[in-house]
């Protein structure tokens, strides 16, 4: 299946050559949902269909991977990725890089939302690995992405940027492409492609976001792999992907768990697929977890 998306592939990841991002293009976007102009740091993904999920025998190798970790690994863990099948998408825009510190900064300092850490959070579990200090941080770690930070949050920033959180199903295509790769940059190593397996180094356990430019999606798109996890829109089902929908799936409308993408600075390569699920309840924080934005694009108005 993923050879009959090869053609499509190519043609996504010329759209990312440098000379093809041009003021002429970024105006064919003209029709996105009013709000903030600059499109400049997202990614523009195709509509169309996209391989998402596993087949059972994928889920085996992951599951094998797994176990050289992990010794309490479990094959169950990997279920909700089944199955491997076809689904359809609307156009849409990504962010190219995670929020940062940064970024995250200035929009604390524009709402008065609460920095990324608080007084609301008092277990160890939460304040474990916190780098903000009231809405200050060191320098060095400006460029890294946000952490400690909920999903009320990330869904909070998004929309202040005129944005929103991706669906799983919008992440997942953004991560893997169209032909369904185990990683965003392929089904080879992660190896120098995305930061994992690190041990906490204060300061300097995460990366800068897009350190890694041999790690980036066929849409250009950057640590989709390692570094954080990202918040997603979706309320989290195991079963979703066989009981919804295959075109444009927005997930169930409600739930107890918000889905959480692609693996951290913490894990072992397994979770860094681009199909790995996992699961969070919406209000919690942590140090290896932070979100993109994305935003839908309308169709044009004919005059």
């Amino acid at each position: 299946m993923a050879s009959s998306f090869a053609d499509q592939a190519e043609r996504d990841r010329k759209t990312y050559d440098p000379s093809y991002k041009k003021p002429d293009h970024l105006e064919k976007l003209s029709a996105i949902q009013p709000g903030v102009t600059d499109v400049s740091d997202m990614a523009y993904i195709r509509g169309g269909k996209f391989v998402r999920g596993s087949n059972f025998e994928q889920n085996k190798e992951a599951f094998k991977r797994c176990k050289k970790f992990d010794k309490s690994c479990k094959l169950w863990w990997f279920s909700d990725e089944y199955p491997l099948e076809l689904v359809a998408l609307k156009t849409y825009l990504i962010d190219i890089y995670e929020v940062s510190n940064e970024k995250y900064l200035e929009f604390v300092k524009a709402t008065g939302h609460p920095p990324a850490l608080d007084d609301s959070c008092t277990t160890d579990a939460c304040r474990e690995g916190n780098l903000w200090k009231g809405d200050s941080f060191p320098t060095v770690i400006r460029r890294q992405p946000v952490t400690q930070v909920s999903w009320y949050d990330a869904d909070a920033y998004c929309k202040w940027k005129g944005k929103r959180l991706p669906t799983e199903a919008e992440w997942e295509k953004a991560a893997r492409g169209p032909s369904g790769s185990m990683y965003p940059w392929g089904n080879g190593s992660p190896k120098g492609k995305a930061s994992y397996r690190r041990k906490w180094k204060g300061l300097y356990t995460m990366t800068n976001v897009g350190t890694y430019p041999g790690g980036v999606s066929v849409y250009g798109v950057h640590d989709m792999a390692g570094n954080v996890w990202e918040w997603v829109d979706d309320w989290y089902s195991r079963t979703y992907y066989r009981q919804g929908t295959k075109k444009n799936p927005q997930g169930w409308e409600d739930g107890e768990y918000k889905s959480l993408r692609g693996g951290s600075w913490v894990n072992n390569s397994d979770t860094l697929r681009s199909a790995f699920r996992r699961w969070s309840q919406p209000d919690v924080k942590f140090n290896d977890t932070g979100f993109r934005c994305a935003r839908s694009v309308l169709p044009e108005v004919k005059k």
